[in-house]
């Protein structure tokens, strides 16, 4: 898993980012625009929590934002399973 520095910038649909597999390597899109406040630095160590808690343990970073309505075209869960 390669993730962005802290401090760096983001832009919304842009990469940041890759996830690796065995099989191939994924390039990984921001949501949002903003700041790189943190990131999951044990992601180094185990991957695919990626897969298995992306919620919690597998999350990429946290941003903050620098445009909050770019969060309102985004899907909630309930509407991301229905699709």
């Amino acid at each position: 898993v390669e993730l962005p520095e802290v401090g760096s910038t983001v832009e919304k649909s842009a990469t940041f980012g890759v996830v690796e597999s065995v099989k191939a390597a994924s390039d990984v899109y921001s949501p949002f625009s903003g700041e790189v406040i943190a990131v999951n630095e044990s992601l180094a160590d185990t991957p695919g929590a990626v897969n298995e808690s992306a919620f919690t343990d597998g999350c990429l970073m946290k941003i903050k934002l620098s445009s909050p309505g770019e969060a309102a075209s985004l899907m909630d869960a309930k509407a991301y399973e229905a699709s």
